[in-house]
């Protein structure tokens, strides 16, 4: 446990530190801050400090900046910002001028995320807990080959070419379209896969394509997300070494980054930050990351949150996440109630 001084200087040399990017002595703190002791008395405190491992010093007779360990007795400390009430109707303004779409809603999230925090902002677009047969239709190619085209809630399309034993007509078809969207509106594969009423061979094949396609929607936790600001974290110092700045980009551009990155056990309204060396992928460990889960509980979400460096400035991070997050949980629950 950190005395009281201790944790005051140790929350100085965070914020100093986001600040300036450079290491933090004794004298500055004592100069800025007039915490009422002597550079000496600070000097010890910042070497109880180090000992302790929340601070680090690039070289001993220097300043001192702030360990993954120190960062995260700061963000365990801060007390919860809130967004200014007229940035607030701006953003809430700027979501209701856009049409109501999920990828529109997704990628001005992304935008403007990016903007509040100058860093990178994840946001994935939100994603039922099950798909759901919005319609069937089955489109003749050749005599015994068709076209399986199945739409989803969400709008969201998928095509499967099928092969059957024997020829079917596109008139066969049209007929095997209307049953099967009838029968299967609004399920979820696992109820699709429970109909065994009366089905044709032809019929019963074209189920389980549904099925095994609905399978394969649902195996993916999260979609790909969109990704803005990667131009503020370039303009970092920690970010100068062409290395560091490789691995990142590499990283980044990974198909499966929402399901590498995120934690398994995120819950709308809860933030998480992620810090350095607590990040899974190496190519994060000099980043930090806030990231929430936003939508309609049970039913259908995403995430969102940003990255940055570890020196990233964690009230303003984790105001925006918050508040940005609860905007399109608004939104996403007004679009699927209705």
């Amino acid at each position: 446990m950190l005395t009281e001084r201790q944790g005051n200087i140790l929350r100085i040399i965070v914020r100093e530190y986001i600040s300036q990017a450079s290491p933090v002595g004794s004298v500055a703190i004592g100069h800025r801050y007039g915490i009422g002791v002597s550079s000496a008395t600070i000097r010890n405190e910042m070497a109880r400090l180090e000992e302790g491992g929340y601070i680090i010093r690039p070289h001993i007779s220097g300043g001192g900046i702030p360990s993954d360990k120190g960062y995260r007795y700061y963000v365990e400390s801060l007390v919860q910002e809130e967004i200014p009430l007229n940035e607030q109707r701006m953003l809430s303004h700027q979501f209701h001028q856009v049409e109501q779409e999920l990828e529109e809603w997704t990628r001005l999230a992304a935008a403007l995320l990016a903007r509040m925090v100058s860093n990178i902002a994840i946001v994935t677009s939100p994603k039922a807990m099950a798909s759901r047969i919005k319609h069937v239709e089955m489109v003749t190619l050749q005599e015994s080959l068709a076209l399986l085209i199945l739409l989803l809630q969400e709008a969201k399309l998928k095509q499967q070419l099928l092969t059957f034993d024997e020829v079917v007509s596109q008139e066969e078809m049209n007929v095997i379209s209307r049953k099967l969207s009838d029968l299967f509106q609004d399920m979820t594969g696992a109820q699709v896969m429970a109909q065994n009423t009366g089905l044709s061979p032809v019929e019963e094949q074209v189920k389980s394509a549904v099925v095994q396609i609905m399978a394969e929607e649902d195996k993916r936790r999260y979609e790909d997300p969109y990704i803005e600001g990667i131009r503020h974290i370039l303009a970092q110092p920690e970010f100068t070494h062409t290395q560091s700045v490789l691995c990142l980009m590499e990283m980044l551009e990974n198909k499966d980054i929402a399901r590498n990155l995120l934690p398994e056990m995120l819950t709308a309204g809860g933030i998480w930050v992620i810090i350095g060396a607590e990040n899974r992928e190496d190519a994060l460990k000099e980043c930090s990351m806030v990231i929430t889960q936003y939508g309609v509980p049970g039913e259908v979400d995403g995430v969102l949150g940003v990255i940055g460096p570890r020196r990233m400035p964690y009230g303003r991070a984790i105001s925006s996440v918050r508040y940005v997050s609860s905007l399109m949980s608004e939104l996403v629950a007004e679009l699927h109630t209705g």
